[in-house]
C-alpha cells in the first residue's frame, strides 16, 4: 500500500534542478557570448594597430624610395656637368687641330686615319648644341630633387595626422560597435608614440652640413665603398680612358731630308673628372687634353747609322698647352677645391688626376676657372629623411632594429552592444548572471610596429647573422633601402596598467 501524502515529492526536486540548470545554462550563454565578442574586439584592435603600423612602414619606405631618387638625379646632374666640361674640351682640341701648326704635323705619317677621321666630326656644333641644353637640364633635375625633398617632408606629416584615424576606421570595420578610446590612455600613450614618429625616430637632417648625418647622403651619392656598389660611374669620376685622335706610323720621306724615315708617332693624353665639392654645395668637373709625338730620321754619320729623333712637342708651339674643358652646377666663381668632399672617390682627386697627368692645361683651366655655372642653386639638396641617430644593436631583432616606436591602442566597445541573456529577458526576470563591466565597457589593447628588416637566405633570422649581406657586412634601420614591414608585438606592462587605470 502507498504511504499517505508522498505524492508529488519528486516534481519539487525537478524544479530545483531546472532551475539550476537554468542558471548555468545563462551562464554558460554568457560566457560564450562575452568570450566571443572579446574575441571580435581583439581582432578589430588588431587589424587598427596593424594597419597604423602599416602606414608607418609605407612612410619609410616612401622616405627611401625619395631618397634613392634624389641620388640617381643628383648623379645625373654629374653626368650632365661631365659631359659639359669634356665636350668643351674635345672642342677645344679640335680647334688646336686645326690650327697651322697642327695642321702641318698632320702631314708628317704617311697613314693617319684616326686623325684624319677625327678632324671630320663637327664637335664644335655638337659642343655648341649640348651647351646650350645642358643648363635647362641642369637645373630641372635641381628642382625635380628639392620636389622630392617636399614630398618626403609633407608624406611624413599628413602620415602622422592620418594615422589615428585610419586605425579607428579598421577597427570599425572589423566590429562596427568598437571604436578606439578616446580617453585618458590615447592622449598619455597613444598620441604620445605618434609624436615620437613624427619628430623623434626620423628627421630631416641637413645634406649639405658638416656632421655625420649631412655626410652619410653624400656619401651614397658620391660612394667611395667599392664593395657595396659604386652610384658614380667611370665617366664621372676618372675619363682618362676617352678615346682620342693620333697616329702612329712612318713619317713622310720630305721630312727626313739626306736621311731614311723611321717611324712617328703623336697621341693626346686625356684627364677628366668631377667632384662634389668640400661644401657640398657645388658640382665641379674638369678636362684636359694635351698633344705629344716625335719622328725619327735615320742618317750615316761617319759610316755609323744615327737615328735621330725630331720632337713634335715644342713647349714654343700652342700645341703642347693643350686644350681644356670646365663646367659647375652650383656657385659660381673660381674652381677653389681639388679634392673636394673628402667622401669623393680617391679617382675624383685632382680632377681624374688631369692637374698632374696633364699638368700645363689642367692647370692652365683651373686658374681660368669652370666657366658659368649651370645652375646658381646646384649642389646637394637643402634636406633628406633618415632615421634621427644611427646606433649598432647588440642583436638584429625588430624591437632593436626600426620597432623601437609602436602604435599601442585601447579600443572599447559599449556593454549596451553586447548580446548577454539581459537582452532578451530584459526586465522579465530579477535573476542577473551578467558581468558587470568596469565603467559599463568593454576594453582590449593592442600593439604593432614598423621594424626594418634585410633578411639572408640563411636560418639565423633575427641576428646579426642573419641580416648580413654579402659583403660580410649588417645593415641596420635606415632612410635609404625599402625594407621596412609591420608586425605585431605584445603589449607592455606599463601599457596595461595605463589602460587598467584610464578606466
Amino acid at each position: 500500500m502507498k504511504k499517505a501524502g508522498s505524492k508529488g515529492q519528486a516534481l519539487v526536486l525537478s524544479l530545483l534542478l531546472a532551475g539550476a540548470a537554468a542558471l548555468a545554462s545563462l551562464l554558460l550563454f554568457n560566457s560564450g557570448l562575452l568570450a566571443n565578442t572579446k574575441t571580435q574586439l581583439q581582432n578589430a584592435a588588431d587589424a587598427g594597430a596593424y594597419s597604423g603600423a602599416v602606414l608607418l612602414a609605407r612612410d619609410h619606405n616612401f622616405s627611401a624610395y625619395a631618397n634613392r631618387a634624389m641620388v640617381a638625379n643628383q648623379v645625373a646632374v654629374a653626368q650632365l656637368v661631365s659631359m659639359k666640361s669634356y665636350l668643351e674640351d674635345a672642342a677645344s682640341t679640335r680647334s688646336r687641330m686645326n690650327n697651322r701648326t697642327q695642321s702641318s704635323q698632320a702631314n708628317i705619317p704617311t697613314f693617319a686615319p684616326e686623325w684624319t677621321a677625327a678632324k671630320l666630326v663637327p664637335i664644335g656644333a655638337v659642343n655648341t648644341a649640348y651647351s646650350a641644353m645642358a643648363g635647362g637640364a641642369v637645373r630641372s633635375l635641381d628642382l625635380l630633387i628639392r620636389a622630392f625633398e617636399g614630398a618626403q617632408l609633407a608624406h611624413h606629416e599628413a602620415t602622422a595626422a592620418s594615422v589615428m584615424f585610419v586605425m579607428d576606421e579598421v577597427v570599425k570595420k572589423n566590429d562596427p560597435q568598437a571604436s578606439v578610446s578616446t580617453g585618458a590612455f590615447q592622449v598619455a600613450t597613444t598620441a604620445k608614440q605618434i609624436r615620437a614618429f613624427e619628430n623623434d625616430y626620423t628627421k630631416g637632417h641637413a645634406a649639405t652640413g658638416a656632421s655625420a648625418a649631412s655626410d652619410r647622403f653624400a656619401n651614397v651619392v658620391v660612394s667611395e665603398q667599392r664593395n657595396v656598389g659604386i652610384s658614380t660611374d667611370k665617366f664621372i669620376r676618372n675619363r682618362k680612358s676617352t678615346p682620342l685622335p693620333g697616329w702612329d706610323a712612318p713619317p713622310k720621306s720630305r721630312y727626313c731630308p739626306g736621311g731614311r724615315p723611321i717611324w712617328t708617332s703623336y697621341d693626346f693624353d686625356h684627364r677628366g673628372g668631377t667632384i662634389l665639392s668640400t661644401d657640398k654645395k657645388r658640382w665641379l668637373s674638369l678636362d684636359a687634353s694635351e698633344g705629344d709625338g716625335y719622328y725619327v730620321c735615320l742618317y750615316i754619320i761617319l759610316d755609323v747609322p744615327v737615328p735621330i729623333y725630331i720632337d713634335l712637342s715644342d713647349p714654343s708651339t700652342s700645341h703642347r698647352s693643350g686644350g681644356s674643358g670646365g663646367a659647375v652646377a652650383g656657385r659660381g666663381g673660381a674652381y677653389g677645391d681639388r679634392t673636394g668632399f673628402r667622401g669623393n672617390h680617391p679617382e675624383t682627386r685632382n680632377y681624374g688626376n688631369a692637374l698632374n697627368d696633364v699638368r700645363t692645361p689642367a692647370m692652365v683651366r683651373f686658374r681660368r676657372g669652370p666657366g658659368t655655372t649651370l645652375d646658381p642653386n646646384g649642389g646637394l639638396q637643402d634636406t633628406y629623411r633618415d632615421v634621427a641617430s644611427f646606433t649598432t644593436p647588440m642583436n638584429q631583432s625588430p624591437e632593436l632594429n626600426g620597432g623601437q616606436v609602436p602604435l599601442t591602442i585601447e579600443v572599447q566597445r559599449a556593454q549596451g552592444t553586447v548580446r548577454t541573456s539581459s537582452t532578451f529577458l530584459r526586465d522579465a526576470t530579477n535573476i542577473r548572471v551578467d558581468p558587470q563591466m568596469k565603467g559599463g565597457t568593454m576594453r582590449t589593447l593592442s600593439s604593432a610596429h614598423a621594424f626594418f628588416y634585410r633578411p639572408n637566405q640563411d636560418s639565423s633570422a633575427f641576428t646579426r647573422a642573419g641580416w648580413r649581406r654579402g659583403d660580410r657586412k649588417t645593415e641596420m634601420a635606415n632612410l635609404f633601402n625599402p625594407y621596412w614591414q609591420a608586425r605585431l608585438r605584445d603589449r607592455t606592462d606599463a601599457e596595461r596598467v595605463a589602460s587598467f587605470g584610464a578606466q
